[in-house]
């Protein structure tokens, strides 16, 4: 059998032109709900304003409220327009002027050198050849492969954009052009509001998740750490002469002029990408150490990986 229950709709109707929004009450037709369920009775009311509908419904017996905003309805505000653009003319802007002078306008004294420096940095010296690459270099060279690792670990996937734009690609482009390859993602960039990580552990499972996987453990961010010390105490160890050689080498060569370039834009930009993944995982510690993390180049990105809150495997 089924009986009519009492319900009753009330609408809020936000006024644009008042300070105090006006309440309209309007009496719901009574629907008709089984005898055997008289939990499902509810009771209605949705607010409606510029840009947002909430709506909420009580449950008895147990007058539980539940409410829900629908996202799709929610509008930018103007700033939030104008500061996205003014962030899409930056970042392009930077990424132009930074190929243009690392390309054309950077120093290029010792273009045979540099081939012969690269040759030997990634392991293809020959037989006989008595080439040595300067200590500090070296170092700085290393480091630039242990970059990419961390923001792969910053951006998949606290930086996914809201156009659906893939990071994956710039992110593996980055292991071999450095910041060259990450600027472009952060000229399409869009943020995705309410963002919430870390992510649950069914959403990391697959062989495409290793990765991810990997930097939601403290064991990669641990390894980060460890490369960075140890090219720093390389770089720090080396002598005064060497220290004197790389300022030689910044000045003539265009492969380490480029990469110290490359080497200070990925470091001005991390801070705000530690931001970005410490607000979607409401780490508490953000407001206390992020400031001191933001100013180590490398090894502060490596510490906030391993400090910040993680997916819980176990679960």
């Amino acid at each position: 059998t089924m009986a009519l229950t009492a319900a009753r709709q009330v609408q809020l109707v936000g006024a644009r032109t008042a300070s105090t929004p006006v309440i309209v009450l309007r009496p719901a037709v009574a629907a008709a709900v089984p005898r055997s369920s008289p939990s499902q009775a509810t009771t209605t009311s949705s607010l409606q304003g510029p840009g947002i509908t909430w709506g909420c419904r009580i449950v008895a017996p147990q007058r539980q409220l539940r409410c829900r905003s629908s996202p799709s309805d929610q509008q930018p505000s103007g700033d939030q327009q104008d500061n996205g653009l003014l962030y899409t003319v930056g970042m392009g802007t930077l990424w132009i002027a930074l190929t243009a002078y690392a390309f054309v306008l950077s120093p290029n004294q010792t273009p045979y050198r540099d081939q012969i420096f690269l040759k030997l940095l990634v392991g293809l010296r020959e037989p006989g050849e008595e080439y040595v690459v300067n200590q500090v270099y070296t170092a700085l060279f290393n480091v630039m492969g242990i970059w990419p690792a961390i923001y792969a670990s910053l951006l998949i996937p606290a930086g996914r954009s809201e156009n659906k734009v893939p990071a994956w690609p710039f992110v593996s482009a980055s292991f071999a052009f450095g910041v060259f390859a990450l600027l472009p993602y952060f000229t399409l960039w869009k943020p995705i509001q309410g963002q919430k990580l870390p992510l649950p552990k069914e959403e990391l499972e697959g062989w495409n998740r290793l990765f991810m996987k990997g930097a939601e453990t403290p064991v990669m961010p641990a390894l980060l750490l460890a490369g960075a010390l140890a090219m720093f105490y390389q770089a720090g160890t080396a002598s005064g002469e060497a220290w004197a050689a790389y300022g030689k080498l910044l000045e003539e060569s265009r492969l380490v002029h480029v990469t110290t370039l490359d080497f200070l834009c990925l470091s001005a930009l991390a801070p705000f990408w530690m931001a970005n993944d410490a607000e979607a995982r409401n780490w508490g510690g953000r407001d206390k150490w992020l400031p001191v993390l933001s100013v180590l180049p490398v090894v502060g990105p490596a510490v906030y990986l391993l400090l910040r809150p993680k997916t819980d495997m176990s679960a």
